[in-house]
This record gives C-alpha cells, structure tokens and sequence, in this order.
C-alpha cells in the first residue's frame, strides 16, 4: 500500500505511536500530530532513523484554527509526494477521574473540548479535502475517518464521567460521517478498544491510587485481575486493529464498529 498518507492525532502517545508503526509497515507515510511538539517530533525523528516516512505537526484539535494550519501543512507534504490523504485517525484523547457531584464545567468542557470537537474538527476539516480527491485505486475508495471511542460511551462509570460522554458523542458522530460521506466514497468507522495500559489509563490509576491511599502497582494488578482475560489490552493490538480498517477494500467496511474490548462490556 506504498503512496498513500495517514494522517493521526494524539501521535505522541503509545496508542498513536503504535498506529504509526503498522501503518509504516503496510506502506503509508504517516503524519503524527501532537499538542506536544517536542514528544512528536521525536516520534518522528525515532521512526526516521529506522527508514519509516513519518511527518510531525503540532496541533491542538481543540483549536479550529490549529486543525486548519495543520490540515494545510499536511495537503502540502502530501501534494509534494504527488499523493493523496487516505486516511485520518482520531486517537487524540484526554480524560479526568473525580466523582460526579464535584466535576466542575472548566474540566468538563476540556475533555469535551479535545475527545468530542476534536474529532468533529478534525473529521471536517480532512474530510472536506478528502471528498475533492479522486478515487484511489489502491483503497477503492476516496479516504476513509477512523475514530478512537471507548466501552465508557457503553457503561456508566461516574468518576470518569464527561469521558464517557465524550465518548457517547464520537459514537453517534461517527454514524453520522458514514452516511454523509459514503456518497463522496469516504468511509468513517468506529474502533472501541477496552482497557488499553497506556499513558492515560496509568495516570486514572495513579490518580485514584492516590485518593485511595493505595498503591498503585497493586491497584493496577487487582484492575487487570477482574478484567475477562485477566490482562490489560496493549496499544500495539490496538494500532493492528487500526491497519485492518486501513487496508479494508473499499467502503465495505463504511459505518462499522469495530469492537477490540474484549468482551469487556458484556463482563
């Protein structure tokens, strides 16, 4: 799949180094976007030195403008390659533990803020350049939106709250892109992952080790013991499951949830 271009938010984190790496491996160039420059450019310097076509971009999906400046940096790289956007990725996220009656409208609007608009700017923004594309003959297909949701849209769990219903929104936001762009052949699909040992769920445990008085090491262990395969998922299943949507023929797979939780939500 040499000569296409992925475009992935949240770049700078596990879950987004590890969609990078089998992304690099079917034959995309990769354009990581972070709000950390440093951590990004540093993804991309690593994969670099290993032969992976890897870009970095900072950008705050938060931020209108920011998306913009970064989607115009990226038809840019991609216009010199003589290529075409085929794929933006969704991974960007931020979250918060507190109980409900305490969770303030500030924190509340900031995960909302990156997990819900980000992937409605950042979907918009690509997806307007992705409909004016001509039809890729290797995909089958225009482009194709993947967004990152979570078993929290699924299941109530007051302490991470406004995370799930961020992740509520991106759910319903993702059914709503499949039937608006299949007409412009643009797929968008949705992969649910479960507990994935990351960055962020480390530091949810931390956190609530933390309020606890406990530690942490053995908070996680008790954590991973209930799950239904008694382990925590890794971030590069997660990236695989990613590189199976992106090398889907066509719009076969348009409006599909791709569940990766491990039956999680029916434990």
């Amino acid at each position: 799949m040499s000569g296409l271009h992925a475009f992935v938010t949240g770049g700078a984190g596990a879950l987004g180094r590890a969609t990078a790496t089998h992304l690099v491996q079917l034959g995309y160039t990769v354009h990581l976007a972070d709000i950390d420059e440093a951590a990004v450019t540093r993804v991309a310097e690593e994969f670099a030195a290993t032969g992976g076509r890897v870009h970095a971009y900072v950008c705050d999906v938060s931020d209108p403008e920011s998306v913009n400046d970064a989607a115009q940096a990226v038809v840019h790289q991609v216009s010199v390659d003589a290529g075409t956007i085929d794929l933006v990725v969704n991974n960007a996220g931020t979250t918060h533990v507190d109980d409900l009656l305490n969770v303030t409208f500030k924190t509340w609007r900031r995960v909302m803020s990156v997990n819900a608009d980000g992937v409605f700017l950042v979907g918009q923004a690509f997806s307007r350049l992705m409909v004016s594309q001509p039809v890729n003959p290797v995909t089958g297909r225009r482009g194709m939106v993947v967004n990152v949701g979570s078993v929290a849209a699924e299941v109530g769990r007051p302490p991470r709250a406004a995370y799930g219903a961020s992740k509520a929104l991106v759910k319903h936001l993702t059914m709503t892109q499949a039937l608006a762009l299949a007409e412009h052949q643009v797929a968008a699909c949705l992969l649910v992952p479960g507990e994935v040992i990351d960055g962020m769920l480390t530091d949810i445990y931390e956190r609530t080790a933390a309020v606890a008085g406990r530690d942490v090491g053995d908070l996680i262990r008790e954590a991973e013991m209930q799950l239904p395969r008694q382990q925590f998922q890794t971030p590069d299943e997660i990236g695989q499951r990613i590189a199976f949507l992106a090398s889907s023929p066509g719009m076969t797979l348009n409006g599909t949830t791709l569940w990766c939780d491990s039956r999680l939500t029916s434990f």
